[in-house]
């Protein structure tokens, strides 16, 4: 694109910026506004942002709005402008979608960036900025994507909220200069990514919502701010490398679907160590069976001499656990579950810190496990790496081998080839010097080691023409050797040595 091509095409958006709601969606009164109305009437020039790397995985996502003439999408800066991202993906509720590597405005002071559609559609328009705002009360609607899902509607009313200047002290960030005074929508708290378009029952852009970290404040960008930027805007486009931060800290959503709760991962906890146990021998291992040991003369009756025995429990193989045909389900479920706890900016510690010491105990566990619940696991896993057509992301509890690590586009990342399975695992390369929950590790994987992991596959990758699956991963502990070391790794002095035992009467991750 010429440079006079990119400035024309940038004054374009400037220029429908600067109009008022001068071209209204859908007119009606503003005591009738409807969220479903509103949803459907703005809904089609609303969009689903997934900022993606360079490996085509997404590593945000937020809300946007398509602008005038809908040739700029107006989101959240702080998405887009994430490390590595080197082009958005925008996605409509009627299925269409459109791609963007480039933007005309990003203003740190109002944490909104302006983004070109690629291949713009022409029918499809943009919404327009409204002038409405006054300083009372005013009805309005947020129109944003849920959890990256759904597209919502949720109707409200926006009103004066806090100078740029009390905001930055309450999230210990220097106030920067030309923030505007933000506006507040109430109800308190909505689900909706920042990004999303707050608009008045003309369907003009009132303002933009943002998600503002460590402050559990949600606010309103006044569309006033939105239009100064654009007019202030240099009449060029650059490469999202070019990005600058936002001057605001904000919830960035890194992954799609509903965060999980803390009852719901509490119950999947409680889940796994109930089904596991067995119930023969309940946990123990062995169980009591009456023996004939000889034979008694009473009153000259012969009786039977019976006595109880311990022994081995047959249905557990005196493993005191085991792994039923659908226990990999929850594995994986408790998987994704602390994945999605760890990345949740609302979290509560407590919960997170019980995410972190039930992944410790599990993980610890599965390293020391009976050959029969380990050998149980590992064909569930086996199975569900296998399906085609599953849905990502999804959680993966393995055992796998640390085969090789490699420089991509999107970083350094390790291969690992999961036992007895043809589907090989990315994972990038610094998580595996973490311990669970992203704790720095004085441990680490190298070329040849088995190791236990947990994480949340996001989606495949091809790495040199060659497929794999991508794992963020939760944490990892080592774990028993499941087949011959590489002839290139480097030797260690017993690398079939079994995992250090538990020591005893220290209850596991199943509380045996």
């Amino acid at each position: 694109m010429s440079a006079l091509r990119a400035r024309a095409t940038v004054l374009v958006a400037v220029c429908w910026a600067a109009l008022a709601a001068s071209a209204p969606v859908a007119a009606r009164a503003a005591a009738a506004l409807d969220a479903a109305t509103v949803r459907d009437s703005v809904g089609p020039r609303v969009c689903l942002v997934r900022a993606e790397g360079a490996l085509g995985l997404p590593v945000a996502y937020a809300s946007g709005f398509l602008l005038g003439a809908g040739k700029f999408v107006v989101t959240d800066l702080a998405s887009v402008s994430r490390p590595g991202v080197v082009r958005v993906t925008l996605r409509f509720s009627d299925g269409a979608s459109a791609t963007s590597t480039q933007f005309g405005l990003a203003d740190p002071a109002t944490g909104l960036v302006a983004i070109q559609v690629d291949k713009p559609d022409e029918k499809r328009g943009g919404l327009s900025l409204s002038t409405a705002v006054g300083r009372e009360d005013v009805p309005v609607a947020v129109v944003g994507w849920r959890w990256a899902e759904e597209l919502d509607a949720t109707v409200g009313s926006v009103k004066n909220g806090c100078p740029a200047v009390d905001l930055a002290a309450e999230v210990k960030v220097p106030p920067p200069t030309g923030a505007p005074e933000f506006l507040a929508f109430v109800p308190a708290h909505l689900d909706v990514a920042s990004g999303a378009a707050v608009v008045d029952a003309t369907g003009g852009v009132v303002g933009v919502f943002l998600q503002v970290a460590g402050s559990g404040k949600q606010v309103v960008v006044p569309a006033g701010a939105l239009r100064n930027a654009l007019l202030s805007a240099a009449a060029q486009l650059k490469p999202f490398s070019e990005l600058p931060k936002a001057a605001w800290p904000v919830d960035v959503q890194g992954l799609a679907g509903k965060p999980m709760s803390g009852s719901t991962f509490t119950g999947l906890v409680r889940a796994i160590r109930s089904h596991s146990r067995c119930k023969t021998c309940n946990g123990k291992g062995q169980v009591m069976v009456s023996k004939v040991v000889g034979k008694r003369k009473v009153g000259g009756l012969v009786g039977n001499v019976i006595e109880k025995k311990p022994e081995t429990c047959k249905t557990c193989s005196g493993e005191g656990v085991i792994c039923g045909d659908a226990m990999y389900g929850y594995f994986a479920r408790m998987a994704e579950g602390a994945v999605r706890l760890m990345l949740a900016g609302d979290t509560d510690e407590k919960v997170r810190q019980a995410a972190i010491e039930n992944g410790v105990s599990l993980l610890a566990t599965l390293g020391r496990i009976g050959r029969q619940y380990r050998d149980a696991l590992v064909a569930q896993a086996r199975d569900d790496l296998a399906k085609t057509g599953a849905e990502f992301p999804r959680g993966v509890v393995v055992y796998a081998q640390v085969t090789e690590t490699a420089e991509t586009p999107g970083g350094k990342v390790t291969r690992l080839m999961p036992s007895q399975s043809s589907r090989p695992l990315v994972v990038r390369a610094d998580e595996l010097a973490r311990a669970l929950g992203g704790v720095a590790s004085t441990a680490a994987a190298e070329e040849g080691d088995w190791i236990i992991l947990a994480g949340l596959a996001e989606g495949e990758v091809s790495l040199d023409g060659r497929p794999a699956i991508f794992v963020r991963l939760f944490g990892w502990s080592s774990g028993p050797s499941l087949g011959p070391r590489p002839k290139t790794a480097r030797v260690k002095t017993d690398p079939d040595s079994p995992p250090t035992p538990k020591k005893p009467g220290a209850p596991d991750f199943f509380g045996l």
